[in-house]
């Protein structure tokens, strides 16, 4: 079996950036915290789980489906915050605006198609997000004091194509390797 997921990569300044703000969020904390290492930092469209090699076309499929006359389009990276609360975080991420009002109605096109191909539906609403770091051990209160003093300016960025990414899981961290990938038509 393959764990996979569906997602849009990020450009190598908003990674480099990302990696900034968990040193900054790191500094004198006493909270354990799985920091996300910058090279896999993603923006989930959806988690699939376990799948099987001969899903792969099926999923290629949906996905070719979900793209279908969507041009390339930008993002905006801004704002802090965690999953659940900011008084009991459990997840740290950067939250994502859709500038052209084009990631939602993809990612719903793209949710109706695994769910007919018979992949179920997602056990979660969408959230755009970026997860920077999970809380392992604490409550996480002393960086969720540091968010509210940190100025995250925002950051655009490019999705030209969407990503079917098999996440290997490895005692040193994930290890991720793409699947497949549908290119976005270019954007007029």
């Amino acid at each position: 079996m393959i764990r996979a997921f569906i997602c849009i990569d990020l450009s190598i300044n908003l990674k480099t950036r990302l990696e900034k703000l968990a040193i900054e969020l790191q500094k004198q904390s006493t909270t354990k915290v799985s920091w996300v290492k910058p090279t896999n930092m993603h923006l989930t469209l959806r988690f699939l789980g376990d799948i099987s090699e001969d899903q792969i076309e099926n999923i290629k499929s949906c996905l070719d489906q979900a793209c279908l006359g969507v041009n390339s389009f930008t993002l905006s990276a801004k704002e802090l915050g965690a999953f659940p609360t900011l008084n009991k975080p459990r997840v740290f991420w950067v939250g994502i605006k859709d500038i052209t009002n084009t990631l939602l109605p993809m990612q719903k096109k793209l949710e109706q198609e695994l769910v007919k191909a018979g992949f179920g539906s997602s056990d979660h609403p969408f959230s755009p997000h970026l997860t920077i770091g999970r809380v392992k051990e604490g409550n996480g209160q002393d960086i969720t004091s540091k968010l509210s003093k940190i100025e995250f300016l925002a950051e655009d960025f490019s999705v030209k194509e969407i990503i079917l990414m098999r996440s290997e899981l490895k005692p040193s961290g994930a290890v991720y390797s793409k699947l497949a990938l549908v290119k976005l038509s270019e954007s007029q």
